[in-house]
């Protein structure tokens, strides 16, 4: 059953959520990867228990992350979402002229900095 926040995304021709499913079956970073990979533009919503985060893409770059709630936006905010390991996500194509690049990186190097930063974390752990 996909929670309610994601339910109730506006579903209209020219904004169907296109790619949706579980984080236990493809994690955030594959599906970064894969609409990198395709340079597709709009917004991830991914909710994970009572956490509701949302990552938006230009051209596969991710150019804004947020986590509502928190104090945690763009880098900071990709690098948890990364680490949620269970809940939804639903991946909405749109233009999006009006959000600024507050990311200023390539996916693909985010995806490897919060590799990075996860060994380090688990090394530091023993």
């Amino acid at each position: 059953m996909v929670p309610a926040k994601l339910g109730q995304t506006s579903v209209t021709p020219r904004n169907t959520a296109g790619l949706r499913g579980q984080l236990e079956q493809f994690g955030l970073a594959t599906v970064l990867s894969f609409l990198d990979l395709e340079r597709r533009s709009g917004q991830i919503m991914i909710v994970a228990g009572g956490k509701f985060g949302r990552v938006w893409l230009r051209g596969g770059q991710v150019i804004s992350a947020r986590i509502e709630g928190s104090r945690r936006i763009n880098r900071a905010a990709i690098y948890d979402l990364l680490s949620w390991d269970s809940g939804y996500f639903a991946f909405t194509q749109e233009d999006l002229p009006s959000v600024v690049d507050e990311i200023g990186a390539p996916t693909a190097l985010l995806l490897i900095d919060a590799a990075v930063r996860s060994d380090e974390a688990v090394a530091a752990a023993y």
